[in-house]
């Protein structure tokens, strides 16, 4: 029996979610996406969240609005257990400057996001391989908190 992993994906664009998800289907079985496509929705998630918490974050640096994921990332690295969760970033840039404000910021990984279908097979793999495989990582049991003040 596969022992599920919950995974937050901030993510704006639909397709991508959808292009992620199908693909895990059969690169990395075990995973369960919870999609989040806003900062606002992925701070309701943070703050809303009981039980079992996700086990990794796939964070877009780039989201729609006027807060990034690099501040939901700042966010979560100031919650108590969200801080626990390990974020790997997604972005289509390839700027020096984003991936080093990502590393500033608590970012445990910086991937580009591929461009094919193929390409997204190989990254959900090896992130299969390295976090469901690999990494000992510690459970989280959230519980509703109160929502910090910006």
């Amino acid at each position: 029996m596969l022992t599920r992993f919950a995974i937050l994906l901030v993510e704006d664009d639909l397709a991508i979610i959808d292009i992620i998800t199908r693909t895990a289907k059969t690169s990395f079985p075990e995973a369960d996406f919870i999609p989040v496509k806003t900062f606002e929705e992925a701070v309701v998630y943070l703050y809303n969240v009981e039980g079992p918490g996700p086990r990794l974050a796939l964070l877009d640096i780039h989201l729609g609005g006027s807060q990034t994921g690099l501040d939901f990332l700042q966010l979560m690295q100031q919650h108590p257990l969200g801080k626990l969760v390990p974020v790997v970033m997604l972005s289509a840039s390839r700027s020096a400057h984003d991936r080093r404000d990502a590393y500033n910021r608590g970012a445990v990984s910086f991937v580009t996001k591929p461009f094919s279908l193929a390409e997204w097979k190989v990254l959900l793999s090896e992130l299969r391989s390295y976090w469901y495989n690999a990494v000992s990582l510690p459970r989280t049991w959230f519980e509703k908190t109160q929502q910090a003040s910006n």
